[in-house]
């Protein structure tokens, strides 16, 4: 198997096959059941030069089904810290590997694997400079980009938030970003992770010529709730949104029109799930558990 140090692509005999060239690995948490084509998916990145991190993110491991490329590194997690644990494993795992530049991706995530390495490339005309970017938002169920963004120099589009997929960074900067909130467990982890960088000096970029297709849950059943622009998620789901929202809502570095933003949208939302979703049961427990539940500690 090809092993990765610092930089170097060597053999088991231990001879250098190429000079040095930055590392680009890309980390991948896994959780549930494995979507389709990611098998290919991950052997166009590693022919693509990309060193994969998989991490196992479930209870039990279910990694046999994979067949990961030769280039990879499997990584078990368990689900220790939810989505936010399995990235940080996997980032852990990279920068043990002495990668230059981290990407990280969800399963059901795609950004074609040629694109991908533009990101770094965008981020090196910058030497020095505190920048993460990300690629474009293709939201798949209504076919448009997500989220909010403006034009700067260079083509790139700045912007206050980007999803945890397709988020770039040095490695040297992870030190400065820090690991992300594992209290919170999924749901706002990227926003709190995004607003504490850019507290610390941080800038977020989007690279327009970059573009990640992202399904945002499942398509809601009821057309007022399309309307408003929900989607379908579980009573699990509901529970971490309350209850993390409060959280983000008492952190200093959180813009006070995003916290109002979310409040309100909150305060409607439990009403429309319990009228018009599925497992309604579930539904109302999961509200309850939501506001009462200690919170995380802070970040």
């Amino acid at each position: 198997m090809t092993k990765f140090v610092s930089g170097l692509v060597m053999p088991e005999n231990g001879l250098v096959l190429e000079p040095e060239r930055p590392l680009h690995a890309v980390v991948i948490p896994l959780f549930g059941c494995v979507s389709a084509g990611l098998e290919d998916y991950l052997k166009d990145l590693s022919d693509h030069g990309l060193f994969i991190v998989l991490v196992d993110n479930n209870q039990h491991p279910t990694m046999s089904p994979i067949s990961p490329p030769e280039q990879a590194e499997l990584v078990a997690n368990g689900n220790r810290g939810g989505i936010a644990g399995g990235f940080n494993r996997g980032i852990e795992c990279a920068l043990a590997a002495g990668s230059t530049w981290i990407t990280l991706l969800d399963q059901d995530s795609r950004i074609e694997a040629d694109q991908i390495p533009l990101l770094p490339k965008a981020l090196a005309r910058y030497p020095g400079q505190q920048m993460v970017i990300g690629p474009s938002i293709l939201d798949e169920q209504r076919q448009e980009r997500h989220g909010r963004w403006r034009g700067v120099t260079d083509g790139l589009d700045a912007t206050r938030l980007l999803i945890s997929s397709g988020t770039t960074f040095r490695s040297s900067d992870w030190p400065q970003l820090g690991s992300m909130h594992e209290g919170l467990f999924i749901d706002f982890v990227d926003h709190a992770w995004c607003f504490r960088a850019q507290a610390r000096g941080f800038q977020l970029l989007q690279h327009p010529l970059v573009t990640l297709r992202q399904q945002f849950g499942a398509e809601h059943p009821n057309r007022l709730c399309r309307v408003f622009g929900m989607q379908l998620y579980s009573p699990d789901r509901h529970f971490y949104g309350l209850r993390n929202m409060r959280w983000l809502c008492l952190q200093p570095y959180v813009p006070l029109d995003l916290k109002i933003k979310e409040l309100l949208k909150m305060l409607v939302k439990p009403w429309l799930w319990l009228a018009f979703e599925p497992r309604r049961p579930e539904n109302f427990n999961a509200i309850v558990a939501g506001l009462l539940a200690s919170l995380p500690a802070r970040y």
